[in-house]
């Protein structure tokens, strides 16, 4: 049975005033605090029918009604529908951020997002292909020192820092970067594990010194670039709530934080837009009294990674939603802009 716009007029009023006060909320503080036109007694029947389509809920005997999750949904949907802001994305002052790792990048962005929001946000980073790799570049930075940088397709950026158990003579750092991208960049992880294994010491010659360090290194860009890192700031925004006062709820959330490969599944995209998930509509038992505000970021068109939201189901949707909106524009257009050219 679809709502008409007097129980939509009172369901809204319901959650606008749960969102900011945590108390549920009587028929006399609607009638008094909202212009809907409408006397108490009205009011109440109406709450009771909202109740009954199971939009509302009564959680003590004599106390008002809060939103229930189907409540919260069919508010959410009309902030989806009706409400995502369109205009250029505001900047947040991260432009002076243009040569950076990828991963420091993203995660200034969720620690933004988090003192915006006033609230917890997880980051999920891509997941990569040992055959992505475009370019590899060694960087002298002492004479027993050196960075080793990898760049993906998508110009993405890893970098690691060698130290040597002798000094290198810097004119030798050419030969080293043109046998290392003639035998790894756009190579299968099998071709590049045969190299390290057979050819590599060999070729180094006079060199060969290096070889423990540099396949070590080698070994451990090709395993992070296929794990996904999940990143989490803001944590300690949930004991804000009144919700989270309790320490038991407060040790399963930060319990919960822990466990990234249940975060990998909550953070893993579904659909290519906003995707709010409220209370029971998450898989996971953990996340059944939580909601999650997802969505993702690009490079140039690609979807590379996932930016949450996660808190109570009592949230402020339409803030939270237009700053999550906002924000991940802002990085997908900072990440295209840094990422679109060679490096």
């Amino acid at each position: 049975m679809p709502l008409d716009d007097r129980k939509k007029k009172i369901l809204y009023a319901v959650i606008t005033d749960y969102i900011m006060t945590a108390e549920p909320i009587g028929s006399r503080t609607i009638a008094k605090k909202y212009n809907i036109g409408l006397s108490s007694a009205t009011i109440r029947n109406e709450m009771a029918d909202l109740e009954e389509m199971g939009y509302l809920e009564q959680p003590h005997t004599s106390a008002g009604r809060i939103p229930s999750d189907k409540g919260y949904r069919f508010y959410v949907d009309s902030i989806l529908r009706n409400y995502i802001n369109n205009d250029p994305p505001i900047s947040y002052n991260t432009r002076e951020e243009i040569i950076a790792e990828f991963d420091e990048i993203v995660k200034k962005y969720a620690r933004i997002l988090a003192n915006i929001t006033h609230h917890t946000t997880v980051a999920k980073m891509p997941k990569l292909n040992p055959d992505r790799i475009r370019k590899i570049q060694l960087i002298p930075v002492a004479s027993n020192k050196m960075i080793f940088l990898v760049v993906t397709d998508t110009g993405i950026v890893k970098n690691y820092l060698l130290n040597l158990c002798q000094n290198v003579d810097r004119t030798i750092f050419e030969f080293l970067n043109n046998l290392l991208n003639d035998k790894i960049a756009g190579k299968s992880e099998k071709d590049i594990f045969e190299f390290l294994q057979k050819d590599l010491r060999q070729m180094l010659g006079e060199v060969a010194f290096i070889a423990d360090e540099l396949i070590n290194t080698i070994l451990l860009s090709l395993k992070q670039l296929q794990e996904t890192d999940i990143y989490a700031d803001g944590t300690s925004h949930i004991l804000d709530f009144p919700e989270y006062k309790d320490l038991g709820k407060a040790k399963n959330f930060f319990n919960l934080l822990d466990n990234k490969s249940l975060l990998n599944e909550v953070l893993e995209p579904e659909v290519d837009f906003i995707d709010v998930r409220i209370g029971s509509e998450n898989k996971f038992e953990e996340m059944k009294d939580l909601s999650v505000i997802k969505t993702t970021y690009k490079i140039n068109g690609r979807v590379v990674g996932t930016i949450g939201i996660i808190g109570p189901t009592r949230m402020d949707y339409r803030r939270l939603i237009n700053e999550i909106n906002m924000m991940t524009k802002e990085l997908s257009n900072l990440l295209s802009s840094i990422y679109n050219d060679e490096i």
